[in-house]
């Protein structure tokens, strides 16, 4: 793991993660560019993670960058890790363009927010009904019935909680590529939760009514 400043721009730290690669600075260098140029389109950028890795012959690159309100999240693959760059910061940058005006409306509004609570739950380490079958035959019965216990809490995170509009909502989930979004709604003051459906398309559940409706 590689941790800098951008040149010229303290307040921007950048993240870079190697895996089966070997980070050099030609490849640093190549990347905090890369970064420079999209400043050049939005400033407001606070952090950028980017994990570089090769699997067999493909180079595959994600990239997270994280602005004061909100993150954007891109991934690309190509059998060249610095083609694979140029494809993410592409990716990243027709994201940023497509949503410009809107998060610049966004910083100039601000946010209200509110702390939410979210535990995190241990995965189990016994997923499919054929393991455990096979793992019975060689343990113990109290050894499986351990392994079959509810996941447990073993984190808590404290998360913003955010006042925002539909539209802004929906920007936010476009930018990062997350499935779900919880929120309080500008315009009625409840709690909702905006998801991605398998269509593509989006769906928003209010949880004081429970009920759900589509968004095109």
């Amino acid at each position: 793991m590689h941790k800098f400043q951008l040149e010229g721009d303290e307040n921007v730290n950048v993240t870079v993660i190697g895996k089966n690669i070997e980070i050099t600075n030609p490849i640093k260098q190549y990347i905090s560019e890369k970064i420079e140029k999209i400043e050049k389109v939005l400033p407001h950028i606070i952090e950028v993670i980017v994990r570089l890795e090769v699997h067999k012959l493909q180079h595959e690159v994600d990239v997270v960058m994280k602005f004061s309100h909100f993150k954007v999240q891109v991934h690309a693959n190509t059998p060249d890790m610095y083609a694979t760059v140029d494809k993410a910061f592409e990716k990243l940058k027709a994201k940023l363009m497509k949503w410009k005006s809107r998060i610049q409306d966004h910083h100039a509004k601000g946010i209200n927010a509110v702390d939410l609570q979210i535990n995190v739950l241990e995965k189990n380490k016994v997923d499919e009904l054929t393991e455990i079958n096979d793992q019975i035959e060689d343990q113990t019965y109290a050894e499986v019935e351990d392994q079959l216990k509810p996941p447990k809490v073993y984190k808590k995170k404290t998360k913003l909680l955010k006042t925002l509009n539909l539209d802004e909502a929906v920007m936010k989930m476009e930018l990062s590529g997350d499935h779900f979004l919880i929120y309080k709604s500008e315009e009625d003051l409840m709690l909702k939760v905006l998801y991605k459906r398998r269509d593509g398309s989006f769906g928003v559940i209010s949880l004081e009514t429970e009920e759900a409706e589509a968004v095109n």
